[in-house]
């Protein structure tokens, strides 16, 4: 069982009892579960990640028309989140991985450029509608470019949602996918866990990124 490998992992690099601190939501696919439950810092005031798990959504569950069950998972998951709370989204890997090249192959946009915006305003939508629902203070991951067959998918849909976001004053975009890269290209081995997903020691990278807290 994929996760239960990736869990025993993170266990062992697991700090217990767990601290007493403010806390942060990252809502995501199971690259979720390696940032869960870790500490990170900003401002100055440490912060303990609560991982709100998302079994196999894609951004494009999001969309309107969708009645797919990962769409009424995340509905679910948004729920358990209190109101005005602190959270990263970390979605679109398996987009990059699984959705995006097959619809391209399918003829369903006219190229990879086109099937990452249209994935891309989905998710930004979506994000904005809970922002303005629920007042989260949200910020963006970059999908994770652990994968070498998907590198360049990842490496276009990063670019995307950068410029996208610099045009919403609401979301902000944790801009720290160009250090997860190695000086030759290709995924950073040293922030690897399983293969899959990244190690929890990439998170210092992600504290650089998140500006100052409320709550």
């Amino acid at each position: 069982n994929a996760y239960y490998c990736c869990v025993a992992q993170l266990m062992t690099s697991m700090a217990l009892p767990l601290p007493n601190l403010p806390v942060i939501y990252l809502a995501g696919d199971s690259h979720s579960l390696s940032p869960g439950w870790r500490t990170i810092e900003s401002g100055g005031q440490q912060r303990l990640i609560v991982p709100v798990l998302v079994t196999g959504l894609k951004a494009w569950h999001l969309r309107d028309s969708s009645d797919f069950f990962p769409k009424a998972n995340f509905k679910s998951a948004m729920a358990s989140i209190p109101d005005g709370a602190n959270v990263i989204f970390g979605f679109g890997e398996i987009d990059c991985r699984e959705g995006l090249l097959v619809a391209v192959e399918r003829a369903k946009y006219v190229d990879l450029a086109e099937g990452i915006h249209t994935v891309i305003d989905i998710y930004v939508k979506s994000m904005v509608e809970l922002v303005r629902a629920r007042k989260f203070r949200l910020f963006v991951h970059p999908v994770p470019p652990v994968l070498p067959q998907t590198i360049d998918t990842v490496t276009h849909f990063n670019a995307a949602l950068k410029a996208r976001l610099a045009c919403e004053e609401r979301l902000h975009y944790l801009d720290f996918f160009e250090e997860l890269l190695a000086p030759g290209g290709g995924f950073n081995t040293a922030f690897a866990l399983d293969g899959t997903h990244m190690h929890p020691s990439y998170l210092r990278l992600l504290s650089d990124k998140l500006p100052p807290l409320d709550g």
